[in-house]
Formats: C-alpha cells, sequence, structure tokens
C-alpha cells in the first residue's frame, strides 16, 4: 500500500465530527416533522423536472405514479394494476376508481394521456424510458394500454411514470400548475421557500392508507456538517445523506440510522469519442483505474460503509464473478501510459458532481492525488447538480467534446441494470459521454427480453464489454445513510434514488 493510501486510512478518524455527548432531545412529532436534506427541487412539477432524483427526495409525497417500487424494492401497483403481454409489447393498466387529486379533481385515463404527453415534451429521463412506447390507448375511463414497437422489458422497473391532472392544468393554467402542485399522493403541497424549506400536509381524501406523520418540513439544508448539527441539536427529526464519518458516533450518542444500499455509483466517466484527447485510448482509462486504491478511499475516508464492484452486485442480472477487479497498481499503471505514448501523464479536465452525495468531494480529492502520481495532473472543476447535468448533455450531444468527471451515475444497485445502462452508457441516452455500438446492441437486445434467462446473458455480454473498455472506473457504490431522532424509525426504499416517502415514517 501506498503512503498515501496508509495517510488516508490514518487520518480516519481526524475526519469523524466529534458528537456531544448531551445532546438535545429532539422536539419531532407527527404534527410537525422536519427532515433536513441536501437538494431542492428545480421544479415543483415531476412531469417537467430536468433533475429527477433531486426533485424526487420531497416531490414524490405529492405526486404518484401509475406503478411504484416498495420498501423491499420490488414492482408492484400503485395508481393502478398492470398485466403485462406474455410477448411484451403492451401492458394494461386498469386504474383505481375514485381517487381525488388534492384540487378535488378525479384521476381518469384522461390523466394519464396528459402525463405521458406533457413528460415528453418536458422531462428528458421519461423521454428515454418512453423511447419503445407507440401510443397509449384508452380503452375507457379507468383502463389504458402502453403499446409498444419493440418488447421493453425495463419501462415497470424504471418506474417514474408520474401523474398530473389534465383539469386542473386546464383550470390554473401553467404558472400556478407549476407554482402549486396538486397530486393523488398522501400529501398535498402547503408552501415553498426558495433556498430554504417545503411544507406539505396528510392528505385527508387520500386512497391508501393514512402515514403516521401529519405535517412535514422539508428544509434544505446544503452543507452535510450542518445537517447532522441540527439533528443533534432537535432543529430537525431527520436527516438523510450522512457523512460517513458520523455514522458510528451517532449511532452511539443514540440516533436512529437506516441504510440504503442503492444507486447511484461514485466513479469516473469518459467522452470517449474524441480522438484528440489522451483518454480516447482504453489504455489510459485503466491506467487511471489502477492507479486509485479504491479500497484505501472507502476504509480511510469512508468508513467503511460502502462497497465497490466492477460493475453490479451479486444477485443483479448480468453479474459475472469471472470480471478481474482493476487492483491498486501503480507501476502498472504508468506502464500503460507509457505504452500509450504518455510517459510523462498530461494534463487533464475534471469535472466533479457536487454537494449531493456524501463523501464525493473527500473521493474526488483523494482520485486527484492519486492521478497526480502517475504523471496526470486532474484540474478539478465542481458544479451544482444542474449544471453538471446540463453539461453532461452537453458533452454528450458532441464527439469532441474533453470531459473527464466523476460522477453519481445509475451503475449497481438498482431494480433493472437494463436501466442504468440504458441511462448512462446508451447512445441515445442524453446523458451517455461513453458510446460504443457493441454496447448499444446488447443494452437493445436485453431491454428487449423478457424472459430473465437470456436478458442475463445479454446484460453480461454489455458489462463484459465496458469492462475491457474500461468505459467506466467505479469507485464505490453509494449506501444513503439516514439518521432519526430517538423514537423515530424510517424505512427507506430499495432499489430507487434515495427519497423520503414520508409514509415509512413511524414513531415509537
Amino acid at each position: 500500500m501506498s503512503g498515501f493510501s496508509n495517510f488516508l486510512l490514518s487520518t480516519a478518524s481526524a475526519l469523524a465530527v466529534t458528537l456531544s455527548g448531551s445532546m438535545l432531545a429532539a422536539q419531532t412529532t407527527p404534527d410537525n416533522f422536519i427532515v433536513a436534506i441536501a437538494e431542492e427541487p428545480d421544479t415543483l412539477d415531476l412531469t417537467s423536472t430536468g433533475h429527477a432524483p433531486g426533485t424526487r427526495i420531497s416531490m414524490e409525497n405529492v405526486t404518484e405514479a401509475l406503478w411504484r417500487t416498495n420498501t423491499d424494492g420490488e414492482v408492484v401497483p400503485g395508481l393502478a394494476s398492470f398485466e403485462v403481454a406474455e410477448d411484451g409489447m403492451s401492458i394494461l393498466f386498469h386504474l383505481r376508481e375514485g381517487v381525488k387529486f388534492h384540487s378535488g379533481d378525479e384521476f381518469t385515463a384522461d390523466d394519464v394521456v396528459f402525463s405521458h404527453e406533457r413528460m415528453t415534451e418536458r422531462a428528458p429521463q421519461h423521454m428515454r424510458r418512453a423511447r419503445n412506447l407507440d401510443r397509449i390507448e384508452v380503452i375507457d375511463r379507468y383502463t389504458v394500454r402502453f403499446v409498444f414497437n419493440t418488447p421493453d422489458a425495463g419501462m415497470l422497473p424504471a418506474r417514474g411514470y408520474s401523474i398530473a391532472s389534465r383539469a386542473y392544468f386546464e383550470r390554473v393554467g401553467e404558472e400556478e400548475f407549476v407554482r402549486h402542485p396538486v397530486g393523488t399522493g398522501p400529501y398535498e403541497f402547503v408552501s415553498y421557500t426558495p433556498g430554504t424549506s417545503m411544507q406539505l400536509r396528510r392528505f385527508a381524501d387520500y386512497w391508501g392508507d393514512a402515514p403516521e406523520v401529519e405535517n412535514a418540513t422539508f428544509r434544505f439544508v446544503r452543507e452535510a456538517t450542518t445537517r447532522v448539527s441540527q439533528l443533534q441539536t432537535g432543529e430537525v427529526g431527520m436527516t438523510m445523506d450522512v457523512p460517513y464519518p458520523d455514522v458510528a458516533n451517532l449511532q452511539s450518542a443514540g440516533f436512529n440510522t437506516a441504510f440504503l444500499a442503492a444507486h447511484p455509483t461514485v466513479g469516473i466517466q469518459f467522452h470517449n469519442t474524441n480522438p484528440d484527447v489522451p483518454w480516447h485510448d482504453s489504455r489510459v482509462r485503466r491506467a487511471i483505474a489502477h492507479a486509485i486504491d479504491r479500497q484505501a478511499i472507502i476504509d480511510g475516508l469512508l468508513q467503511g460503509v460502502p462497497e465497490v464492484s466492477e460493475t453490479v452486485t451479486e444477485g443483479e442480472l448480468g453479474y459475472d464473478p469471472d470480471l478481474e477487479y482493476n487492483a491498486y497498481d501503480p507501476a502498472r499503471a504508468r506502464a500503460l501510459l507509457a505504452e500509450a505514448g504518455y510517459p510523462d501523464g498530461f494534463d487533464m479536465p475534471f469535472y466533479i458532481w457536487g454537494g449531493a452525495f456524501a463523501g464525493m468531494r473527500e473521493t474526488a480529492e483523494a482520485v486527484v492525488l492519486y492521478l497526480q502520481q502517475i504523471g496526470i495532473n486532474a484540474q478539478a472543476q465542481t458544479l451544482d447538480a444542474s449544471p453538471f447535468l446540463t453539461m453532461l448533455r452537453e458533452v454528450s450531444g458532441t464527439t469532441d467534446a474533453e470531459y473527464v468527471g466523476i460522477s453519481a451515475m445509475p451503475w449497481a444497485n438498482q431494480s433493472d441494470p437494463t436501466e442504468a445502462l440504458s441511462i448512462a452508457f446508451y447512445s441515445r441516452s442524453p446523458f451517455a459521454p461513453y458510446r460504443n455500438p457493441e454496447v448499444d446492441a446488447f443494452i437493445a437486445e436485453a431491454a428487449s427480453l423478457i424472459d430473465p434467462e437470456p436478458r442475463d446473458a445479454a446484460l453480461r455480454e454489455a458489462f463484459r464489454i465496458m469492462h475491457e473498455d474500461t468505459a467506466i472506473v467505479p469507485l464505490w457504490n453509494f449506501v444513503a445513510v439516514y439518521a432519526m431522532a430517538d423514537g423515530v424509525d424510517f424505512t427507506p426504499t430499495q432499489n430507487w434514488f434515495p427519497v423520503v416517502q414520508l409514509r415509512d415514517v413511524t414513531f415509537d
């Protein structure tokens, strides 16, 4: 292990925040539940979001979908039950009858069509997820059929088909529709103060079971240390994205914790189609993989909480235990650089997705130091989530971009790996800087196969090619850590974005 790796391990304890032994009891009740979160929505309208993860953290309590994922990670009925045709060419949805939007309007098939049309125009992720959807057939007021132009096994695991009210939109217009959103969820929108907080209250006419939380406030607190401090002092009853160095101390101080091994994966991604940059050569990308002691980062900076996998994790479709791990080997890294024609290294842009995930900044700083050891000068630039995704869309749409970034990518721990590959590595995706026609072919094949066994084989081939080509350097698989005041429990939704579903908060 290098001197730098030893430095990481030896300084781990210095990175932990010392918690007060005499914390104040959280004044949190079902009538006044406050949650500190890192990101606020880019819009209050889930049918037009350009940054779905940050928006869904809070807004999934207001806006529901036709189907959803339960806390065990299983796809289950939401606003509709569903029947998938044997050939995968259609899905028949039976809508729940008597469901009311918070505006009082009834939920019908017309709202399904309206939501699809609106998301197709405004929501990039929906455009991608619905790429194989040929049409929506309205059978009657409470029945619709999705008809595909090719079998699509990935739509249901992808989730995210948010439903909005056409009647409300036509009555109030675009501005009010976005400013004061209504949905069918267990919570209705009360108010929103940009940069500060959002208030929700339990919807009295909700079609499902009434959750325990009556009134909730999402407080937007960008700094992780501030979120932890507010939990300690009782200002909030729950916080998400707890920094890994704080976890053990919070537990010993009496706070409850919950862990979610979910996507994204923190890793290094490359734009690979520009022949005029060093990392166009796969040997350079593999050199970068060998230059970084990923386990030392996990143990020394992240308190051993997350894990790393070359592709997906055991139990997921496409998992191949025979793929060789790119172990830390700086001598091998330097040899690969020399072989590729860069014995003295080079300068490289290095964009960092900042602010969204605990441990990202520390990891990026360590990676920069590791790369310096083999002669690569990574010129770091940190961007917030929205500008980072905007830049990613821009570089993914050109063949001559100069981009290397440390990002939070769909990779491991998803309900369906096809969804991960379709977002971040399929050439038709607006968020795919890496392009490879062979990979595209296997992604498309996997997405069209309903039978899990051949889908697994197609996904294995896609991951094998990407591993050999070093399409990505996975650093660690994200584990979201939630911390709650004593007496508060929360069960996170598996195989989904880290969100806060208030329906899954309970009180002792």
